[in-house]
């Protein structure tokens, strides 16, 4: 399950003579924009190398397993992500009206690899045509300092919020509290966040 598990089930393969089968959530050309750490890709690719099965997130994830760590294309399968149905606590949730001014939402991790910086300077471009909506970067990373900033140098830090990390019921509220969710990564095999937007019946632009 993900790559940093690889070497034990390497190990548990070799004593038991029982097959490997492997689950590839991303690979390191996700999330590094291509500029790959040798010591993670020889671990993702031992990993598949020893796998008589890799299940890959999506196409697109299968495609890259396939070409960029040389596997065979019979033993990579697309199994792709779902989410659970909601409780019906969670889809009575009230949606509050936004009819004065909008509610545009990021929900995820605040790295490199989900774009939040594209976020900011979009909003900074529509908030040029608009004041009346308001922007939302919910969530933690290595990059929310510096998002904090640069919607400060925009001008637009007034119509911005940043409530951290949610969790649990938070997330379906910030969902629910949302008029459009915008998923902006700039590689994504595939995010189950606008599922969860959508469950909540919030469109998502990704």
């Amino acid at each position: 399950h993900d790559w940093l598990t690889y070497p034990a089930g390497v190990h548990a393969k070799l004593v038991s003579g029982k097959p490997l089968c492997i689950h590839v959530h991303a690979t390191d050309f996700d999330r590094s924009r291509g500029k790959v750490n040798p010591t993670v890709y020889a671990m993702e690719k031992n990993g598949m190398d020893h796998a008589d099965c890799i299940m890959c997130v999506s196409e697109l994830t299968r495609q890259t397993v396939i070409h960029q760590y040389h596997q065979d294309p019979r033993k990579c399968f697309a199994m792709h992500n779902a989410v659970y149905p909601l409780s019906q606590d969670l889809l009575d949730i009230p949606r509050p009206d936004h009819s004065k001014e909008k509610v545009v939402t990021f929900l995820g991790r605040i790295t490199m690899q989900k774009g939040p910086e594209y976020f900011v300077e979009a909003a900074a471009l529509v908030l040029k045509r608009t004041r009346n909506i308001r922007f939302v970067m919910a969530g933690s990373g290595d990059m929310l300092d510096a998002m904090i900033n640069l919607a400060a140098e925009r001008g637009i830090a007034d119509r911005f919020h940043f409530p951290g990390f949610q969790r649990g019921r938070q997330v379906y509220e910030a969902y629910k509290n949302s008029d459009v969710f915008v998923m902006p990564s700039v590689s994504e095999p595939f995010g189950i966040a606008p599922l969860e937007a959508m469950q909540c019946g919030t469109p998502s632009i990704i």
